[in-house]
Order: structure tokens, then sequence, then C-alpha cells
């Protein structure tokens, strides 16, 4: 491991290779929908690199409330809305948020489990086509 102050005034190319910082497998995820679920944990991803805003992924839930449309240990699809690894978008801002959290899609991903979505969602998720998810938050950031 090379002492980081001697890394301080190289090129990014000369630079180690870091991990990418978003969600990957076995990602713990808290649910943002009136699905039932409380938290998911990643098994899966639609590709073949680490999942961001925006990208469908496989999960597990680990807890549930009592009276939800979903049960522990059921299998799932949810869609990326925030994720706290800072992520750059195409005219050079960056957006980062507290928490990673997802929304439950149905079995044939036609569109979310539940009916509302709480707090604000990535902008991004416009661009992969989750209208319905877009228009039930309650602010796109």
């Amino acid at each position: 491991m090379v002492p980081r102050r001697l890394l301080q005034g190289l090129p990014q190319q000369l630079l180690p290779h870091r991990r990418h910082m978003s969600i990957h497998l076995l990602t713990r995820m808290t649910v943002t929908d009136n699905s039932g679920a409380k938290e998911l944990k990643v098994i899966g991803h639609v590709a073949d690199k680490p999942a961001k805003l925006g990208d469908t992924v496989r999960a597990v839930v680990s807890e549930c409330r009592p009276q939800g449309r979903v049960s522990r240990k059921d299998i799932v699809c949810a869609v990326v809305v925030r994720q706290r690894a800072p992520f750059s978008r195409p005219d050079g801002s960056v957006i980062r948020f507290q928490e990673n959290t997802a929304v439950l899609l149905k079995r044939d991903l036609s569109g979310p489990i539940g009916t509302r979505v709480s707090g604000p969602v990535a902008r991004e998720l416009r661009a992969k086509n989750h209208m319905k998810i877009v228009m039930m938050a309650s602010r796109v950031v």
C-alpha cells in the first residue's frame, strides 16, 4: 500500500484503482414505498456491474410490516431511487442522498407494488422509464 501523501500530486490515471461506491451484492437498503417491506438485501443485479440510481436489482425482504403486501424472505425486484454514493450527472452536477433506498416492483416489472412513495427520488428514474414512480413521488431531485 502506497502512503496517501505520495499520491497527492499524481494525475487520476496513475492513482490505484478504487472500488466503485454504489449498490453491491448484500447491500442493505430501506424501502420507501407502502408495500409493507422495511428493509431489503440485494442478491443480484440486472447488469454485470454494481447498480446505481434508476437501476433494477433483485433483493430479498429482510424486514417487513405485519399486514403488508410482501412478507419476509420474499424475492422481489426493486428500483434504486436514492443512493449514498455521489452520482455525477452529465451536466457536471453531483447528487448524493443520506441513505440507500428502493421501490419494489411487480413480478413483470410493469410498475411499483405500493401506491405511495415517501421522500424525494432522483431525476434519473425519468430517463430509465420509471414514470409511475416519478409521478407518485413527492419530489424529484
